[in-house]
């Protein structure tokens, strides 16, 4: 039996509940499976060309210009889909075209649909879970990008960003905590929105609010109850790491206080003996040691020929955050650490010249 979806006498779609609901999971491919058996619509033909949009960016994100030729051939299908059925959904129509002409890197189109967006964001908007608050995050990440590429004022730039990730933090962990929704799509990445986390705490740090972008790293790191953020975590750890190395000194360091504490309370992992650094070389430490545990625990063992991608990318992981923490012990002269820390890299960087070269320098080091 085909699946329905009519126009109702309000002029507003009245789709499945069903895929309402895979829409609000990012549960593309459910979507797409459903649609085979839906009688066409314009409604259908913007459910298809979303669907098809989103899992097409999940394989190759908008944020790598390395997929820019391919995207300009792979999305005419799409767009077209989406031209013809975005029409019943203004808001949610301009947002997808926006980021189809991001990928495809036609900017002056995607300002023009990020504007048309912005300034018709529907009123329900902050009912959560809301497709469209995603949605809306996703364009004030593009507006900031697109803001640097232009060189527009900076304070437009992460005001941009900072939308960007208070809705989007919003809206995963609402889905998170509705029971009748599935979050296992949650965690693959979003390119947009990555993005964004990553260049806020960055451009208040080059405008020399180091103490702002310390607190907004803090936060992300400690924000450990929201399972998206999860994805981001070894890239903001070495992100962080890296801002404490080279910006921060035991002067101007910011001690982590019981007020922080207080007020992240809600969103930390409960433990009887917490560690709070003291000092800004005890907070690298922790990060890096945090960081090399992460990637150790999702490093990539199967040699099988069809995992060699995955398996270099956990390589690079867990090297960047080896070199960091390299360069750190160093300092402390603490090069038995380091050749622990190679040691354990090796289960998967065996293959490797730098690691065994790193391995045997700080076996020479601590005598």
């Amino acid at each position: 039996m085909a699946t329905t979806i009519t126009n109702s006498h309000s002029g507003k779609h009245r789709s499945d509940p069903e895929i309402e609901k895979y829409r609000l999971e990012l549960n593309w491919t459910k979507i797409l499976d459903k649609l085979k058996a839906a009688k066409v619509s314009e409604y259908v033909k913007f459910l298809d060309g979303e669907a098809q949009l989103e899992y097409y960016l999940q394989q190759y994100p908008l944020t790598d210009s390395r997929h820019i030729e391919q995207s300009r051939n792979d999305l005419i299908r799409i767009e077209n889909l989406l031209k013809s059925g975005g029409s019943t959904r203004s808001f949610e129509g301009q947002c997808l075209l926006a980021k189809l002409y991001y990928a495809q890197a036609r900017y002056d189109e995607c300002l023009t649909n990020v504007n048309l967006a912005i300034n018709s964001i529907p009123n329900d908007i902050n009912e959560q879970p809301n497709r469209s608050s995603l949605l809306l995050a996703e364009i004030y990440a593009l507006n900031g990008l697109l803001l640097e590429k232009k060189n527009e004022d900076l304070h437009e730039i992460i005001k941009s960003f900072d939308d960007s990730c208070k809705l989007s933090q919003t809206y995963y962990g609402a889905v998170e905590k509705t029971k009748n929704l599935s979050n296992d799509n949650l965690d693959i990445e979003n390119s947009l929105i990555e993005l964004a986390y990553q260049r806020l705490p960055l451009l208040h740090a080059s405008n020399n609010n180091i103490k702002t972008a310390i607190e907004i790293f803090r936060s992300y790191i400690q924000n450990v109850h929201i399972k998206s953020l999860e994805t981001m975590r070894q890239t903001l750890i070495k992100q962080y790491a890296e801002l404490l190395l080279k910006c921060v000194c035991k002067g101007n360091y910011i001690p982590i206080t019981i007020s922080d504490e207080k007020n992240n309370k809600v969103n930390r992992r409960t433990s009887q003996s917490l560690f709070i650094p003291r000092d800004v070389d005890e907070e690298i430490l922790l990060l890096l040691l945090l960081g090399q545990t992460s990637t150790l625990n999702e490093a990539v063992l199967d040699w099988q020929p069809e995992h060699e991608g995955q398996r270099e990318r956990s390589h690079q992981a867990a090297y960047n955050i080896l070199a960091l923490l390299s360069i750190f012990l160093s300092r402390k002269q603490a090069f038995h650490i380091i050749a622990d820390s190679c040691e354990q890299a090796l289960r998967f960087s065996f293959e490797h010249f730098q690691t065994w070269f790193n391995y045997g320098l700080s076996l020479i080091s601590s005598g």
